[in-house]
């Protein structure tokens, strides 16, 4: 219904361009009434649930305040959120230097001799130049907050310096995006090796920027369930922690993939390929188990798997980086020793390598 509401919308500005034309005032007001008639069928047939009932409210307010437009709701949200629009204007600025660039071309053509040319192409030249105006307009206006927007399915963007926001979270098109399938360290994880030390999840997000960098990365979101009752329990935790809602960080789980030189590749893949995430769920268990055998990046150090590092109090995060002491129930990641023989109800500590 939406799409035939705008064709119904799109016939009624032709005939009331056509309605322009030197015919009897008869046909003239014929032609015009008829696209009065379609735009006010294309309005009965959207119906109100599409259509945004803040921003008739908000333009209600405008004009209730003409004479002193700077105390509208719409001059205020304008000014509070400059920001936001400028973004967004500018984020589609190429598209308005396109259209400008036809209308500085269909100029030269009108330069040709005589009136016949120039009375085609000016009509159109008008229309272009309307259409960048109302489009400016229109961006504006959704920037303010105005006007309902489905949320987003994909996203897309190359690959720039804010990009990477750590080990398994992408910024695209504004929003924090999250791979799904795997879990890197956190910035501040501690890995061990022997006696050193170093923080993996400032590793992990050097690599995801090696990983992606010149490339162009398109996700798109990824609502499938949780595979196990674990990780839904595990992820629970995680959106407490970082004052997330489930249904907030749910929406925002993407799958990735990156081009980059003509050959594409699943970003969440690569980073278990090379050792700097641990699979979450049943994705990448194989390219998680060789990365394993291989000693591939982080999985050559130790350290708790990143969900199981989020929940460790400060005492058993130093423990473990000043002696490498962890229980025998908190799952690992990377080469660290199997778990000593000792009775379903012991849970005594264990230490990393030395």
């Amino acid at each position: 219904m939406a799409t035939l509401a705008f064709l119904l919308l799109i016939a009624a500005l032709v005939l009331f361009i056509v309605s322009t034309r030197q015919w009897a005032l008869w046909m003239r007001g014929a032609v015009w009434g008829g696209g009065f008639l379609l735009l006010i069928g294309a309005w009965i047939m959207l119906g109100d649930s599409a259509r945004d009932p803040e921003l008739g409210a908000a333009f209600a307010d405008f004009f209730a305040h003409f004479g002193n437009p700077n105390d509208s709701m719409l001059s205020r949200m304008l000014e509070s959120n400059g920001g936001s629009v400028a973004r967004i204007v500018l984020s589609l600025f190429d598209i308005f230097v396109f259209f400008a660039i036809l209308v500085a071309i269909l100029a030269l053509i009108a330069f040709s001799p005589g009136q016949m040319m120039e009375q085609i192409i000016r009509p159109v030249m008008s229309g272009m130049i309307g259409a960048i105006i109302g489009g400016l307009i229109a961006l504006a206006i959704v920037g303010t907050g105005f006007g309902q927007r489905e949320e987003r399915q994909a996203y897309a963007g190359p690959v720039l310096s804010e990009t990477v926001h750590d080990g398994d979270t992408l910024l695209l098109n504004g929003d924090l995006v999250r791979l799904r399938g795997i879990n890197a360290p956190q910035d501040g994880q501690i890995c061990r090796l022997n006696r050193r030390t170093q923080d993996c999840g400032a590793e992990a997000t050097l690599a995801m920027r090696r990983i992606i960098e010149g490339s162009f990365v398109m996700c798109a979101l990824d609502n499938r369930p949780e595979t196990t009752e674990q990780n839904a329990r595990q992820n629970a935790q995680q959106q407490q922690e970082r004052g997330e809602t489930r249904r907030q960080r749910n929406e925002r789980w993407v799958t990735c993939t990156a081009v980059r030189n003509g050959q594409e590749f699943n970003v969440a893949r690569r980073m278990v390929e090379e050792g700097y995430a641990a699979v979450q769920g049943d994705d990448f268990k194989r390219e998680a188990d060789e990365a394993l055998a291989r000693t591939r990046g982080l999985t050559a150090w130790c350290t708790l798997r990143p969900d199981v590092w989020s929940r460790r109090s400060t005492a058993e995060r130093n423990a473990f980086r000043d002696r490498g002491m962890y229980r025998r129930e908190w799952a690992t990641f990377g080469t660290c020793p199997p778990p000593p023989r000792t009775g379903p109800r012991d849970t005594p500590e264990r230490s990393a390598p030395e």
